[in-house]
Formats: structure tokens, C-alpha cells, sequence
């Protein structure tokens, strides 16, 4: 979804024959080359006049769902593809040729005031960008910049914390050269969340970024592009999250734990601190270590290394 309230789109989209001759690529053949696509979108949440990118056989179980119109895709998932119905546009470098579709048919939206409730007390310091919600009793604290975001009611932000701005995606082009990946997705913050100080939501890629309701997070803590946070999370200081994960509710983090992307972590799951999570953690569990595992093989893998040591 392309939020009207922060970006607009072209005015008349793309061809698939225009855009292919602006990206360099080979315009699909025949009638499809006159086919407009209109938005851009990840692919499982794509529908008609949208163009997305499938790289690796992870996504091909999205085409069950999925109805994009166009689809930038290497040589070995064309058919793929085809036969779901989309036009397969080839290339090397799917995701780099999507990132440039998005910037040639999404522009920021600046036209378009923020909402910010009677009841909500933000500092004379903190920049809330255009188009911004702010909902009842929350507060914003100082030096604190908003924007792309819809923040709910009774929320509590600390000072110096950013909150909906552009991720860390880049990816490499055919020639070498790096592209910095344009964001035009949302943050929301639900109701009751508090976020501390000096802390980074960035806004989705394409999609949300979404922290649940009555959730905890401690200062100096990051999420990535596309986070997903559960209800009733706790996150404790200098957390990182990278892109896409999904962390159910009840799930608690100690200090310092680090999540790979797109990593599933089950409701109530705990994390304990300086844990380095590679893989999905089960519902309940409680992992620790680096790599992390569940804590009785952490602490059954320590105790054979002390003794290890003292042979």
C-alpha cells in the first residue's frame, strides 16, 4: 500500500516498453510491452497494476496469493512467473531494478498537514513531519523527529528518538554501482506503546513497520525496515532488530540481543541479553548465546568449555 497521506504516485503510471527502456532491459515481447503498472509492491502483498521483484524460491509460494501485473525475476524463475499469470521482466538484479521502478513512480507527499490530537503534549524541539497522526495523551519528547508515521493514543516517545525514517537498504546494481533503496512504507505505533530515548523505527520498505500495542522499548534501541512487534513486548537497551522480523506478543528481550533478518520469534518467547538470533525461536522458548540455542544447551555447551579449560 502506497500511503496517499505521505507519497504520491505517477500521475499515469508506467508502460512495461517505457519502463524497460529506461531500466536498460528487454521490453516483454508483443502486446504485454503495452501493459501499465501503477505502484510498487512486495510481493505478497501485490495485486493488479503492481510490479514487484521475486529473487529466490522463498517467494514462489506468494504467487499462490499474489496477483501483481509485472514481476522483475532472473532467467530461472521466469516461467514461474508466467505461469501464475504476471509478465516475467528478466534481469540479474530483480531487487536493484525494483528500487529504481520505485523511485520512478512514488514521490514523497509535502503538501499535507500533520493531525495532532489537543491532548498530546509534544516539544517545542521535535519535528513532526507532513502527514504525520499523533493520537490522544501521547508524548513526544525533545528532539524527537516523526515523520511517515501514525502514532497511537497514550503513546510516550523519548527525546531524540526518530521514528519513520529512511532504513539502511542498499543493493548493487549490473555495473557495480550501489543504490540506496527508496522507503515508502509507514511506522505505526498502537496504543499505549512506549519507545525510550535515542532510539531508530525506520519506516517500511514497502509495507509497515508496526509496534503493537502497550509495548516496552528501552533507550538506544533499533528496528529495522518492516519489523513487525507483537503486543505487550519488552525490549531492553541497545536491542537491534534487522529488516522483516516478526516478533509475536509477550516476547521479552534482555540487553543488547541482535536479531538476523527476517527472523520469527514466537509469542512469549525470551531472549536473553547479549543473544545473537539466527533462526526462528519456537512459542515459549527461551534462547540465549551466540549463536543462540535454547539455554539448556547454552548453559550445557558453557559448562563443558569451563571444564575444558581447567584440563
Amino acid at each position: 500500500m502506497i500511503d496517499p497521506r505521505f507519497y504520491t504516485l505517477r500521475e499515469k503510471g508506467l508502460s512495461l516498453a517505457d519502463l524497460c527502456a529506461q531500466l536498460g532491459l528487454l521490453a516483454p515481447e508483443g502486446s504485454f510491452s503495452d501493459i501499465i503498472v501503477k505502484r510498487p509492491a512486495s510481493l505478497a502483498q501485490s495485486q493488479a497494476g503492481d510490479v514487484t521483484f521475486l529473487l529466490g524460491r522463498d517467494g514462489v509460494e506468494d504467487f499462490k496469493t499474489a496477483k501483481p501485473t509485472a514481476c522483475f525475476t532472473t532467467e530461472k524463475y521466469a516461467s514461474v512467473v508466467s505461469e501464475s499469470h504476471c509478465v516475467p521482466i528478466v534481469t540479474p538484479t530483480p531487487k536493484y531494478h525494483l528500487a529504481k521502478t520505485t523511485a520512478m513512480l512514488v514521490h514523497e507527499q509535502t503538501e499535507r498537514a500533520a493531525e495532532i490530537h489537543p491532548t498530546a503534549k509534544v516539544h517545542k524541539s521535535a519535528v513532526i513531519g507532513e502527514g504525520v497522526v499523533i493520537g490522544a495523551n501521547t508524548l513526544i519528547g525533545a528532539n524527537a523527529v516523526i515523520e511517515k508515521a501514525f502514532i497511537g493514543e497514550g503513546c510516550n516517545i523519548g527525546a531524540c528518538t526518530v521514528i519513520g525514517g529512511t532504513g539502511f537498504g542498499v543493493v548493487s546494481g549490473p555495473g557495480g554501482d550501489v543504490l540506496s533503496v527508496p522507503h515508502v512504507g509507514r511506522v505505526i505505533v498502537k496504543d499505549r506503546a512506549s519507545i525510550g530515548s535515542n532510539c531508530c523505527i525506520d519506516r517500511g520498505q514497502l509495507g509497515d513497520t508496526i509496534i503493537g500495542e502497550d509495548t516496552k522499548i528501552d533507550n538506544l534501541v533499533q528496528i529495522a525496515h518492516n519489523c513487525h512487534i507483537g503486543k505487550r513486548c519488552f525490549l531492553a537497551g541497545c536491542v537491534g532488530l534487522s529488516g522483516s522480523c516478526i516478533i509475536g506478543d509477550d516476547v521479552l528481550m534482555g540487553g543488547s540481543v541482535g536479531l538476523a533478518d527476517h527472523v520469527i520469534v514466537g509469542d512469549k518467547a525470551r531472549l536473553a541479553a547479549f543473544a545473537g538470533v539466527m533462526h526462528n525461536i519456537p512459542a515459549g522458548e527461551t534462547w540465549s548465546g551466540i549463536p543462540a540455542v535454547p539455554i539448556r544447551e547454552h548453559m550445557r555447551m558453557v559448562a563443558h568449555t569451563r571444564r575444558a579449560i581447567k584440563k
